[in-house]
């Protein structure tokens, strides 16, 4: 299985709303109160599972996914704030849906939840060969008041690095490992997340993949006259071999 994952942010700087990411993960119809819209996205398919996962300390009356984050959408006011990070995990092949769920669950409680932070995950299955989850993560954490402060640690390069050697060792745990064939129960993950964590300096055999493939476009072709020019040299070549057939029956006759 590919022990891969990618993460990115849901940033209100680059115009993005933690409302609508909560819907079109979960496949629901929710209204954003900061922007007076409202996203449906309970036409697309593939949504297997919905769980919400909030600490103890939080508010009972949040726990509805459009409370939460119409919650932390009104509690960061600042124009560039950070709302969530969303994760896509992949799932092996070949399990069942309720030990997929039990396999991120136990990542997600112990990474995040325990650490006072929000998730709210999907299982989607709109492609047999992708099963795959995508959490959201309140980016602040949250305590007895309402929100608490950010987590300065997702700002250093190593959280994503050690983020995916924790997700790694949970696999492992679980019987999981990057070596196992794909096609035989394995997971497959989004392309994106590859290039992402090339970035950070984690190595994956889909990231290795894309590098040949990489390497492999940059080697410099043959250069392929276009057909018009063929023609013309061809034309020019029995033109030149008349000729000389010519010249030679014109000595032989002499």
């Amino acid at each position: 299985m590919n022990t891969a994952l990618y993460v990115r942010n849901i940033s209100r700087g680059q115009g993005q709303s933690a409302v609508r990411a909560a819907a079109y993960c979960g496949r629901r119809c929710l209204y954003d109160e900061r922007l007076g819209r409202t996203f449906n996205f309970r036409k697309r398919p593939g949504l297997a599972y919905s769980e919400l996962r909030l600490p103890a300390c939080v508010n009972p009356t949040l726990r509805d996914s459009g409370r939460l984050w119409n919650a932390v959408e009104a509690g960061l006011t600042r124009a560039n704030a950070r709302l969530a990070r969303e994760l896509i995990v992949p799932l092996p092949r070949g399990w069942s849906l309720q030990s997929q769920i039990l396999l991120v669950r136990g990542f997600l409680e112990d990474e995040f939840v325990a650490r006072s932070h929000a998730v709210d995950w999907h299982v989607h299955l709109d492609h047999p060969r992708n099963p795959h989850v995508h959490a959201l993560v309140s980016f602040p954490t949250w305590d007895a008041e309402g929100l608490g402060p950010a987590d300065k640690n997702w700002d250093r390069r190593a959280w994503l690095v050690g983020l995916h050697a924790v997700w790694r060792r949970h696999c492992d745990r679980q019987g999981l490992t990057a070596s196992s064939d794909p096609g035989r129960g394995g997971g497959s993950l989004h392309l994106g997340s590859a290039h992402a964590l090339a970035k950070h300096g984690v190595i994956t055999r889909q990231g290795q993949r894309l590098a040949a493939l990489r390497a492999l476009s940059t080697i410099r072709r043959s250069h392929k006259w276009p057909a018009w020019l063929r023609l013309r040299l061809r034309r020019r070549d029995n033109v030149g071999r008349k000729r000389q057939r010519a010249r030679e029956r014109f000595s032989r006759d002499r």
